[in-house]
């Protein structure tokens, strides 16, 4: 892929993601539904989930606890088109679809005693609080989503990340794999044991105080990262990527393509 692809994806995703999160759906589709401005709150009696997906841009508080709680504050006006289920483990939060919502808020808190899996669509947000466990757990956001992450740890742990989105924040994990792609973002304090990165158009991945035994890295599309490991490097880079390594690992399988540099901090 040629540079001037790469940014031209790299935009359009901008766009795309830009229109999503200030509507909810793209412009000319449906009639057009607006906030009253004054805002209230209900609750809603979900429990038994463990996963949690959330859409049209709700901004989403997510804290460990030892009972469940599921708050939605809306715009009182919206509450006919609020869309909240529980499918089996899953419980979501979004806005019916069909429409164009303009200067609205809407916010969740979500209290829950274990986490495996966060989803976030259509510029949505989450901080995640808490959460300690063994097993794996996945961030899924696409559309210029953000979380924000605070005092967790996980088994393995899966980042994907598409559509300039981002991730940042504080996790200790056992192994991760973490796929960017469209201008995304990912940038982490903590540590895991070994990690895989896959990152493509334009996006970057900031792991300097984020410490791993073995990495093996490819990178695409005008990508970096910078990476702090002890163990192998494996490292394959093009499109104009960039690499940088901390501490004084084992170079392994390492190829530079097409204007990619690798280098040492």
């Amino acid at each position: 892929m040629t540079m001037r692809k790469v940014m031209l994806y790299v935009a359009l995703t901008l766009i795309m993601g830009v229109l999503t999160g200030v509507t909810g759906c793209i412009p000319g589709v449906g009639p057009t539904v607006t906030g009253s401005g004054k805002l209230a709150a209900w609750d809603f009696d979900y429990r038994d989930f463990t996963k949690v997906e959330a859409g049209y841009a709700f901004d989403v508080e997510i804290a460990k606890a030892d009972s469940y709680l599921v708050r939605i504050t809306i715009d009182d006006n919206l509450y006919e088109y609020l869309d909240i289920s529980k499918s089996g483990d899953t419980l979501y939060i979004g806005l019916k679809p069909g429409y164009i919502h303009m200067n609205i808020t809407q916010k969740a808190i979500i209290n829950m005693p274990d986490l495996e899996r966060v989803g976030l669509s259509g510029a949505s947000k989450a901080k995640v609080d808490g959460f300690s466990s063994s097993h794996a757990v996945d961030f899924d956001l696409s559309g210029a989503s953000q979380v924000d992450i605070k005092n967790m740890k996980a088994g393995n742990t899966n980042f994907k990340l598409s559509g300039a989105s981002k991730a940042s924040g504080s996790i200790e994990m056992a192994d991760g794999r973490f796929d960017l792609s469209g201008a995304s973002s990912l940038d982490l304090e903590g540590s895991a044991n070994d990690v895989d990165i896959e990152a493509s158009g334009a996006s970057h991945v900031e792991l300097s105080d984020f410490p791993v035994v073995d990495a093996d890295i490819n990178l695409s599309g005008a990508s970096d990262v910078t990476i702090n490991a002890s163990g192998r490097l494996d490292g394959n880079l093009s499109g104009g990527s960039r690499l940088i390594y901390m501490g004084n690992p084992t170079l392994g399988s390492i190829s530079a393509n097409e204007g990619s540099t690798i280098s040492q901090k």
